[in-house]
């Protein structure tokens, strides 16, 4: 069972229902393009694809090759070396080959199953992607064995960018700590320019202080927004203690084409949202200051910083809010999301993903309406 076709530079698997229609690459297992069909026939494509998809040159970190998408990162960040081992940048489920296990159609679902097998250390992931039939909804499994220590580790979804007024409004549920990236010391470093105050918490996405002196607070809820720029700003959620509590998510909606894009997840094992803001301001290869994406990143991680910042202790963790999960050899790790988009005319002002009376997955809009996303809500619950 071989690869279907070459997709926008990439060996990719490809996957339709009567909803959706997606391709999944062979290197680093990205989940992109993705095409949603809304009830009103519409369709839209969230997923950001890097521009250089069909430029012939070699790229460091390998990551950046088939960089699209959502992809599973193990161990997520960048500065992964530790005692024997060397990861590079988001781990070798990020940029190495994945293979094929399976193909299954059952209960109105597509089912794409990869597998890979670590080289850096001992390890194993099978990648397990739910494709619905009915409902505009993505659900991803990935399933970790073997591997021995704690690892930062979670999923990179990335959405398309643009120019011009900001596209997305970003929603979260509740968190009780945010800050920015304090490893951004320096304004412009190394072809980079940062315009956020780096390692300053804050509470609300719609205040972030800017470094710039006298400068009003960023709106960090919105996307594409200070141009020529590149940020990275985290919200972390307190693992609850009350099963009924684990559900928490994070939500884009666009405003030009009128659709919600939604990650649901287990907030004891991603107890974090990474947001990486791409807007133009990386000018050193192969960025060349193109580049317009925001990384919605649902984690367990200190920021980016990789495994040795994630596992020793940080200023997150001593708020009692892991940045890194224990992998035992003999047991197995399951990490499950749900992604997908619903089709909202109206942008909202206020968006709350819960669970109804039959235990399946809805979208509150406004405090009002009440959105079906077809996935029950054990599908977003994670085991350790």
């Amino acid at each position: 069972m071989g690869i279907n076709e070459q997709k926008m530079g990439q060996a990719s698997w490809m996957v339709e229902t009567n909803t959706i229609q997606a391709w999944v690459t062979e290197q680093g297992g990205m989940m992109a393009p993705v095409v949603f069909r809304l009830p009103s026939g519409r369709t839209v494509e969230p997923y950001y694809i890097a521009p250089w998809y069909a430029e012939n040159r070699a790229f460091e970190p390998a990551v950046l090759g088939p960089l699209r998408g959502d992809f599973f990162c193990l161990p997520f960040g960048a500065d992964n070396a530790i005692g024997s081992e060397d990861h590079q940048p988001h781990g070798e489920s990020a940029y190495a080959t994945w293979r094929l296990l399976e193909r299954a159609s059952h209960d109105d679902v597509q089912t794409l199953s990869l597998g890979i097998d670590y080289h850096a250390c001992t390890g194993s992931i099978t990648k397990n992607l739910h494709f619905s039939e009915q409902h505009t909804v993505i659900r991803t499994e990935h399933v970790i064995c073997g591997f021995s220590g704690r690892y930062p580790l979670g999923h990179h979804a990335t959405l398309r960018g643009g120019s011009g007024d900001a596209i997305w409004r970003i929603f979260t549920d509740p968190f009780e700590y945010g800050a920015t990236d304090p490893s951004f010391v320096e304004p412009a470093a190394g072809g980079e320019y940062h315009a956020l105050e780096p390692g300053i918490p804050f509470d609300s996405l719609n205040r972030i202080p800017t470094r710039w002196k006298g400068a009003a607070d960023a709106d960090g809820s919105l996307f594409p927004a200070r141009p020529g720029f590149i940020d990275l700003y985290a919200v972390y959620r307190t693992p609850p203690d009350e099963p009924e509590k684990r559900i928490a998510w994070s939500a884009a909606y666009n405003r030009d084409e009128h659709y919600l894009w939604f990650s649901v997840k287990d907030a004891s094992v991603l107890p974090a949202t990474v947001f990486w803001v791409e807007n133009g301001g990386r000018h050193q290869a192969p960025w060349d200051g193109r580049n317009s994406c925001i990384g919605i990143e649902e984690t367990c991680t200190y920021f980016a910083a990789g495994r040795r910042e994630s596992v020793e202790d940080n200023d997150v963790s001593r708020r009692g809010i892991p940045t890194a999960v224990s992998l035992d050899p003999d047991r197995r790790t399951v990490v499950r999301t749900v992604q997908g988009v619903l089709e909202i005319p109206e942008e909202p002002d206020s968006l709350e993903f819960l669970t109804d009376a039959e235990g399946m997955l809805v979208c509150r809009v406004n405090g009002g309406a009440m959105l079906p996303t077809g996935v029950k809500r054990s599908a977003a619950l994670s085991s350790l």
